[in-house]
């Protein structure tokens, strides 16, 4: 997984890198969960690696970076990991909404 992390840039995703991860889903299964198509931006996913194992990813705005926020055995309810993920979010996903809505 450090190889994963490491490759990822120090900033959110762009809509093109999803586009990309997602073309190598030949090693890896890979899911957006915060993806704000309106800011070209990511800020969360879910990855399983071999078809047995899962981690779910957020971007950590205070200066660490992506981190690996939970880990996982594929198959688990993948709509509580999604959700304990925005949890994770928290201020940064309402954020994130905010700035993907156009003021009136």
């Amino acid at each position: 997984m450090t190889e994963l992390t490491d490759s990822l840039p120090d900033r959110p995703l762009s809509t093109s890198e999803i586009s990309a991860l997602e073309a190598q889903h030949d090693d890896y299964g890979f899911a957006p969960v915060g993806f704000f198509p309106d800011l070209d931006v990511v800020a969360a996913f879910v990855v399983i690696i071999d078809g047995d194992r899962g981690y779910s990813l957020g971007y950590d705005r205070d200066g660490d970076g992506w981190v690996v926020v939970e880990s996982f055995e594929d198959g688990e309810d993948f709509a509580g990991v999604t959700d304990r993920l925005q949890e994770w979010m928290g201020d940064d996903w309402q954020e994130f909404e905010q700035a993907a809505v156009e003021p009136e």
